[in-house]
């Protein structure tokens, strides 16, 4: 609200897979699901973090994404469900130059931030992510 809604801050997020086969297959739904439905990416981003499970014990399996899709209401599952197969190269390549970048800026896990020169490990109080913000904001001041 204090940041992002006046144009002071643009928020872009980056795939960095890293927890093998299950992560790779929720890039790819990430992906489809933000090109059928971008108003509905946070809502089920959401609902993807709060249905995960321990890593690599196949709740991020293709199966599994679609099935708390079809939950979501206005979001189409089989749409979703098909660009992840016509599309899956294309956004392979993507997620594969996200992750690129990421470990270009030290990343080597998730949540991570990067606010200006600034990078922000894990959850953190959102006093300090304003903090920070001001701080570039600052320094993009003429």
């Amino acid at each position: 609200d204090n940041y992002v809604k006046p144009g002071k801050l643009k928020i872009v997020f980056k795939d960095f897979q890293f927890l093998g086969p299950d992560s790779q297959v929720a890039g790819l739904a990430a992906n489809a699901v933000w090109e059928v439905s971008p108003e509905k990416y946070f809502e089920w981003h959401q609902a993807m973090y709060e249905a995960q499970d321990d890593k690599n014990t196949g709740f991020g399996n293709k199966e599994t994404i679609i099935a708390l899709i079809e939950k979501i209401e206005g979001l189409d599952a089989d749409q979703v469900s098909l660009l992840m197969e016509q599309k899956r190269d294309e956004y392979q390549k993507e997620i594969d130059q996200d992750k690129a970048e990421g470990i270009e800026f030290g990343i080597s896990g998730t949540p991570q931030f990067i606010i200006g020169r600034q990078r922000i490990n894990g959850v953190q109080p959102v006093s300090l992510f304003a903090q920070l913000i001001e701080v570039e904001l600052q320094r993009q001041m003429p």
